[in-house]
């Protein structure tokens, strides 16, 4: 009796021990390609493809295996992880615009909304991992972290911002450090898209001139696709760019721009 009570417990205790002597976080990106970590100081990610089915539109299907796969990435990288913050899909989360509440400071408060089964899918995978999930962040705050624009700031620039992701991609009209518009457009290999944009992008200069002297900055894992950026900025009646991190983490700023959101996650694990 007492040899099986020894069993159990020194089983309960090993997780708990090789906790313990881990100390390192990273930023997690999991879309619908590949599985991608960025711990604060490094000029790389860590990369892994995925399946195809296992994230559909940034959201999870199937947590068990993609947690095995994250715990796979973890282990032949050779880091020493003991938590992860992870970027949710900014296309799967909504704002919303609340009016001014009773104690609270003079102005108006936006809120971050997302589906709970998406944020439960999220939390399991990483406990799949054996990863501590110390928070979740939208990938659209990531990214403008990652500019050095400071969310709410009313001396922020204007910015235009286009997330490409495989399934879908996100356009955000960004004025003095607030979105004040969203449109999500398909995706950037798909038939239209560049006629979609372009139309949005028209429509938006003619309600603000000023804006037709903003090139558009460009973000999200799918700039990763060979061709893509050329073949966007050929067909485009507008500047597209890079979007240019307000600190250089690696040689290539395609890299930079494809990891925006990552990059931005790891910056405030660095800043504690």
């Amino acid at each position: 009796m007492f040899g099986s009570l020894l069993s159990d417990s020194a089983f309960a205790i090993a997780p708990i021990w090789r906790r313990l002597n881990r100390w390192g976080t990273a930023a997690v990106e999991i879309n619908d390609r590949h599985i991608a970590l960025w711990q604060p100081g490094a000029s790389a990610a860590e990369l892994a493809p995925l399946p195809a089915g296992l994230v559909v539109a940034g959201v999870p299907q199937k947590a068990e295996a993609l947690g095995d796969l994250l715990g796979d990435l973890v282990l032949q990288a050779g880091l020493n992880l003991r938590s992860a913050a992870a970027l949710l899909p900014s296309g799967q989360t909504e704002w919303r615009l609340l009016q001014q509440l009773p104690m609270a400071g003079p102005g108006e408060w936006l809120a971050l909304l997302n589906k709970s089964e998406t944020i439960d899918c999220w939390i399991e995978l990483f406990a799949i991992a054996d990863l501590e999930l110390d928070f979740l962040e939208v990938a659209e705050l990531a990214q403008l972290r990652a500019l050095g624009i400071e969310l709410g700031d009313p001396k922020a620039a204007d910015c235009l911002l286009l997330d490409l992701q495989a399934s879908a991609s996100l356009f955000t009209f960004w004025q003095g450090g607030q979105p004040v518009y969203r449109h999500c457009m398909g995706p950037a290999l798909g038939a239209g898209f560049m006629e979609e944009l372009n139309g949005l992008l028209q429509r938006l200069e003619d309600g603000q001139k000023r804006l037709q002297q903003q090139p558009l900055w460009l973000v999200g894992s799918e700039l990763l696709e060979p061709g893509l950026l050329e073949g966007l900025q050929k067909s485009s009646k507008k500047e597209l760019q890079l979007a240019p991190l307000a600190t250089v983490f690696s040689a290539d700023p395609l890299t930079d721009a494809a990891f925006a959101g990552l990059i931005g996650t790891a910056q405030r694990i660095a800043d504690g």
